[in-house]
C-alpha cells in the first residue's frame, strides 16, 4: 500500500482529491452546525416550538445521508449543492439534538442567581443559557464531524469526478485494491487530524465553558 501511496502523493493526485473532499466537508459541516445550533437554541428555549417541531425532527433524523441521495439528486442535480446537502444532512440533526439538550438542561439555579443579581432575559440567555449549552454543542459537533466524513464517501461515489469517494469508486471498478486502501486510510487520517485540530481549538478558546456541566 505504501508503494502505491507514494506515487499518488508525488503526482499530486491524492492531494487534489483531498482538497476537493475537504472543501465539501467543511461547507456542509459548518452550515449544518450553524443551523443546527440556531434551531437547537430555539427548540430548547421556546416550548411551543419544541412541541411542534420535535416530532418532525425525530422522524427525519433516522434518514441517513445515503438514503437522501435520490432526493439530493432530484432537488440539486449532480453538482456541488447535492454533496453539500448530504453532508449538511449528516451534521444538522446531531448538532440540533445536542444543542436542544444543552439548553433544556441549563441549571435553574444559575438562572435564578442571575435574576437575583438583576439580569434581564437577554442577559440570562447570553450569559447563562448559551455558556451552559457549550459542552453539549461541542460534543454534538465532534460527533457530527465524524458523520460528515462518513457522508462524503456516498456523496462522491454517487456522481462526482473528483474527491476521495470518486477515487474509491474508480479504484473499486478497476479492482485496484491497494488504491482502495489508500483512499480509506486517507479518510481515517483526515478525520483524525481534523478532530485533533477541533479539540485543540476548544481547549484554547472554550476551555472555561467546558466545566459548566459539572458546576452547580
Amino acid at each position: 500500500m505504501i508503494r502505491t501511496a507514494i506515487p499518488m502523493m508525488m503526482s499530486g493526485e491524492i492531494f487534489a482529491d483531498v482538497s476537493i473532499s475537504m472543501s465539501r466537508i467543511l461547507v456542509g459541516f459548518f452550515s449544518g452546525s450553524l443551523i443546527g445550533v440556531i434551531f437547537g437554541v430555539l427548540l430548547g428555549r421556546i416550548r411551543v416550538l419544541h412541541d411542534l417541531l420535535d416530532p418532525i425532527m425525530e422522524l427525519l433524523r433516522y434518514l441517513s445521508p445515503t438514503a437522501m441521495i435520490p432526493i439530493a439528486v432530484i432537488w440539486f442535480g449532480i453538482g456541488e449543492l447535492s454533496k453539500y446537502f448530504l453532508i449538511f444532512w449528516g451534521t444538522f440533526f446531531i448538532v440540533l439534538i445536542n444543542t436542544t439538550a444543552g439548553v433544556w438542561r441549563a441549571p435553574i439555579t444559575r438562572q435564578r442567581a442571575a435574576e437575583c443579581l438583576g439580569a434581564n432575559r437577554l442577559q440570562i440567555f447570553l450569559m447563562v443559557l448559551i455558556p451552559s449549552a457549550v459542552p453539549y454543542i461541542v460534543t454534538g459537533m465532534r460527533v457530527a464531524m465524524a458523520s460528515s466524513f462518513m457522508s462524503i464517501i456516498p456523496a462522491e461515489i454517487l456522481a462526482a469526478d473528483s474527491g476521495i469517494g470518486y477515487l474509491l469508486q474508480k479504484s473499486s471498478m478497476l479492482l485496484q485494491t491497494n488504491r482502495i486502501f489508500v483512499a480509506l486510510l486517507t479518510i481515517c487520517i483526515l478525520g483524525f487530524a481534523v478532530d485533533r485540530l477541533f479539540r485543540f481549538f476548544v481547549q484554547r478558546v472554550l476551555a472555561r465553558y467546558m466545566s459548566y456541566v459539572s458546576v452547580m
